[in-house]
């Protein structure tokens, strides 16, 4: 039970590092919103989309992640929310 509580805390602390990461990399700040939906789960669901990026964003170099900003974001369309672009 202890490997899968420290593994669920390094697989959010990895997918956390990756969705601020791909955040820098990005000009523009993305905005998600969906009424009634908290801040946690917002970060949870683009959390799970900018995973599901890295598996279709192909090799793009042994020590480089990337994650493809657009199928995070059709993946949170995908999940009822609007994007918008901020910046």
């Amino acid at each position: 039970m202890k490997d899968v509580a420290a593994m669920q805390i390094i697989t959010t602390a990895l997918v956390a590092a990756i969705v601020m990461g791909s955040c820098a990399s990005v000009r523009d700040t993305m905005i998600y919103e969906k009424p009634g939906v908290s801040e946690e789960q917002m970060r949870a669901d683009e959390a799970a989309c900018a995973l599901a990026a890295l598996d279709t964003a192909g090799q793009h170099g042994a020590a480089i992640l990337y994650v493809d900003r657009d199928t995070v974001n059709d993946c949170m369309r995908a999940r009822g929310y609007r994007v918008l672009t901020e910046g």
